[in-house]
């Protein structure tokens, strides 16, 4: 009997499964919904999943038995009190979750340990040491965090146009490109009217889209008020490196390169980010490594879930390379 690996990884904005053997062959790709409990509810989240497993068994032509684990790498499952609502409601859909492990999505791109830096909707930076240590900065979510994120960015556009208006922080940029591109994007008239968007019908994964308009803006206009919004956002990106980097283990920068995982929509604006990233890397304290290779997954981060998932059931996929499944995004040169 042929035994397969079911990974899961899943956002605020989408989840994927991947149905694969212990080669790392991929039988079966299938995306739904946002799977974030604190966002969408422990209960609802849940259901999707059961859902997902059930879609993936149904076109991978296979059965449960044959399932060896299950591993879910879910934002807003960082917390151990997480992890435990997530599987007790999977219970209660019937879900056997002896053989489901529950982590946060930061696992994904790193199943073997390394560092991470997610910039999606929300964003979050860890490194996972070899020793089993691990050192976080943000991942608090949207009303206490998130800084650098898309959603972060939009907000922090559309209040840049409140606070000029209010003569409360008068910008030195022109901002009406912005004002219109936010009025456009949203449907509205007046900026007044953005209240119903924030305040009655809420959707933090639409607000964060605007992010990809101010992007346009940015390179394509070459608007200084968005340049400044994603140079911003790159600083608070890089200070979450910079506070995590007394925890990495030497043996993550062996001759003095630190690979960083980097996740998420906003780095494909990584030419905007990248100067106030240098910035708040840097700032404040020295590194204890002089160089930073930035890579971008080639592959699921939902391979990366199941690999994870299986090393924590006891099997342990070594004919999969994970590590080969980057491509290098950009190669940070430092002065310590």
């Amino acid at each position: 009997m042929n035994r397969f690996f079911i990974g899961i990884e899943g956002g605020a904005t989408k989840t994927e499964g991947v149905l694969i053997d212990e080669n790392g062959k991929v039988y079966v790709t299938l995306q739904t919904g946002p799977s974030n409990p604190w966002v969408s509810g422990f209960d609802n989240v849940a259901k999707l999943l059961k859902q997902l497993i059930d879609d993936i068994l149904t076109k991978g032509e296979t059965d449960w038995n044959q399932i060896v684990s299950v591993g879910m790498v879910l934002s807003g499952a960082g917390q151990p009190e997480s992890q435990t609502n997530v599987r007790q409601q999977l219970r209660l859909l019937n879900v056997d979750t002896d053989k489901v492990s529950v982590g946060e999505d930061l696992i994904g791109p790193v199943p073997n340990g390394g560092v991470v830096i997610i910039s999606g909707t929300g964003s979050n930076c860890v490194v996972y040491n070899e020793n089993g240590t691990k050192k976080r900065a943000g991942g608090w979510g949207h009303m206490l965090g998130d800084e650098g994120s898309a959603y972060w960015i939009a907000h922090r556009a559309i209040k840049l146009v409140f606070d000029h208006d209010d003569n409360i922080n008068v910008s030195p940029y022109d901002l009406t490109k912005l004002k219109d591109e936010i009025k456009a994007y949203f449907q509205v008239e007046e900026m007044s009217e953005l209240l119903n968007h924030f305040y009655k019908n809420f959707h933090k994964d639409f607000v964060a889209r605007f992010t990809q308009v101010l992007s346009e803006l940015a390179s394509n206009a070459n608007d200084q008020a968005c340049k400044a919004l994603f140079e911003d956002a790159g600083h608070v990106l890089g200070a979450h490196l910079r506070a995590i980097s007394p925890s990495i283990e030497k043996k993550l920068y062996e001759q003095g390169k630190l690979r960083v995982v980097v996740v998420g929509s906003v780095f494909r604006s990584w030419k905007l980010l990248k100067p106030g990233f240098i910035n708040g890397l840097t700032e404040k304290k020295t590194l204890p490594f002089n160089r930073v290779e930035l890579v971008q997954l080639t592959a699921s981060a939902a391979i990366g879930a199941a690999i994870w998932g299986a090393r924590r059931q006891g099997h342990l996929l070594t004919n999969i390379n994970f590590s080969k499944c980057f491509s290098i995004l950009d190669t940070i040169e430092l002065s310590n």
